[in-house]
């Protein structure tokens, strides 16, 4: 048996769709869902970031549920809203229709009414104004367009996602929505593809503020949440209905923008993806270059199984301290597993050395060998009680006692070093009732050898024709 670890394989990697660099938020994945009623998230005074700009953008991913919006029931989706001189926003006008709106400081109003509306799908859009037009993208693909002018210079409107202000009704979204994102420029349509392609890259050029509502617990308790997070710009959202607990007006499972890459490591184990090499646990980015200059990202998610390898000794009784590996199985000195001893626990019958190999998760791990040396030299014979020997302190530093415990066998007692030197020899060992003293105080501190040379029942230490056999027994100076 090999006490070596070993890997058993468990890779999953699952790509939906590539990705440009993000930070790697673990496996959350998240978003907000709106309960159509009083939800929304509030960044106060945000018109500010955009005011007297000549081009600006917008993007989102929702998951519209509201089959019949009307006024006053339209969905509110994100974006500015005065309805006077500061309107930017993409509302759910019909079952079939969004209205994308931009409205500038002269009260001029541009409006596209696009389509589809995908029910209970997620979904991307994205607003783009160029400075002389109005661009609307639904999952990556121009819907319309219109000529377009001004600029917006109220300073005090704030971005509203999952509600849009209209006089003393409001319009509150029914759904969910995810990885809201401005800039303060005009995006092009290939970066709006990418955006629909694969996760927003935080260093974007322009970008002003990027909510990926990776936070909390999907459908856990979330109240100690303080705001949403604006992990670009830190011009944080703040909640406004939102319960913020259980499987809806919460954060809840999000649109899976990156390709995960799941792997488990044993100790010692590595991984190479990307050029780069992982041996730690973590979390971490690749970024893989793509010729339509839509760089993926992958969130690689190492996860190392090991054991606790230490071993708790008693005497001859020995436990891993590892508690509810799959699988354990002792192993001897020699790496061979010993028959049936396959419990957490183990009870040498003779002096050695142990381990035991357990299966934690995906990995076979080895333990810190054990040593045994208290076994009485009768019972690692199996001889008859009244011929065991004592060998004791073990471990100890400057002296060790032998003791023969009932009557005398005549024995020739040699100590050896783990090099092969012999530290000490003594014959006519094994008188009844004597005690035996070893001095080792010259002796390095390490594992020494005990070899007693047992001659047969009756015989005599100058008889060295017919020797019954040697005794091997550990000790340890320290």
């Amino acid at each position: 048996m090999n006490c070596s670890f070993s890997k058993i394989w468990s890779l999953c990697v699952a790509f939906m769709g590539m990705l440009l660099v993000s930070p790697c938020k673990g496996q959350s994945f998240n978003g907000l869902s709106m309960d159509g009623i009083d939800d929304y998230v509030a960044v106060s005074g945000s018109s500010a970031l955009v005011a007297n700009l000549g081009s600006f953008s917008m993007a989102c991913w929702v998951y519209p549920t509201n089959a019949t919006p009307s006024f006053p029931d339209f969905d509110g989706i994100i974006g500015f809203r005065n309805d006077a001189n500061a309107d930017f926003y993409v509302l759910q006008l019909s079952a079939t229709t969004f209205e994308a709106r931009f409205r500038n400081s002269a009260g001029t109003i541009h409006t596209l009414t696009q389509g589809p509306v995908l029910l209970n799908q997620w979904q991307h859009l994205a607003l783009v104004y160029t400075g002389s037009s109005l661009r609307f993208y639904h999952n990556g693909n121009l819907a319309g367009s219109m000529n377009a002018t001004g600029t917006i210079t109220n300073t005090n409107i704030p971005l509203e996602i999952g509600r849009l202000s209209f006089s003393n009704n409001p319009f509150y979204l029914n759904g969910n929505i995810d990885e809201a994102a401005l800039w303060g420029r005009a995006l092009s349509d290939n970066e709006v593809m990418c955006l629909y392609k694969q996760q927003l890259d935080s260093a974007s050029a322009g970008l002003l503020s990027y909510y990926p509502m990776d936070q909390g617990i999907a459908g856990g308790n979330n109240v100690s949440v303080p705001y949403l997070e604006d992990i670009k710009g830190g011009y944080h959202g703040f909640f406004y209905g939102l319960n913020l607990t259980g499987s809806n007006s919460n954060f809840v499972t999000g649109r899976q923008m990156m390709g995960i890459l799941r792997d488990t490591l044993c100790r010692g184990e590595s991984l190479v993806y990307g050029g780069t090499t992982y041996q730690q646990a973590g979390q971490f980015r690749v970024r893989l270059p793509r010729p339509d200059q839509c760089d993926s990202t992958v969130c690689v998610l190492i996860k190392i199984d090991t054991a606790d390898r230490r071993i708790s000794v008693n005497r001859n009784q020995m436990s891993a301290v590892q508690a509810g590996a799959l699988t354990y199985q002792w192993i001897n000195s020699a790496g061979n597993a010993i028959q049936g001893a396959t419990n957490r626990n183990y009870t040498a019958t003779s002096n050695g050395t142990y381990r035991a190999v357990m299966r934690i998760g995906s990995c076979m791990d080895t333990s810190y060998p054990a040593m045994v040396s208290t076994v009485r030299l009768s019972d690692e014979l199996n001889l008859p009680t009244n011929r065991a020997v004592l060998v004791y302190p073990n471990p100890g530093k400057d002296w060790i006692q032998l003791i023969p415990l009932v009557d005398g066998t005549p024995m020739m007692l040699e100590v050896y070093s783990m090099d092969g030197k012999i530290m000490h020899r003594q014959e006519d060992f094994g008188e009844m009732g004597e005690t035996y003293h070893v001095k080792s105080l010259d002796w390095p501190n390490g594992l020494y050898q005990f070899r007693l040379k047992m001659m047969p029942w009756g015989g005599s230490s100058s008889n060295q024709a017919s020797p019954a056999c040697w005794i091997v027994t550990n000790w340890l100076k320290q």
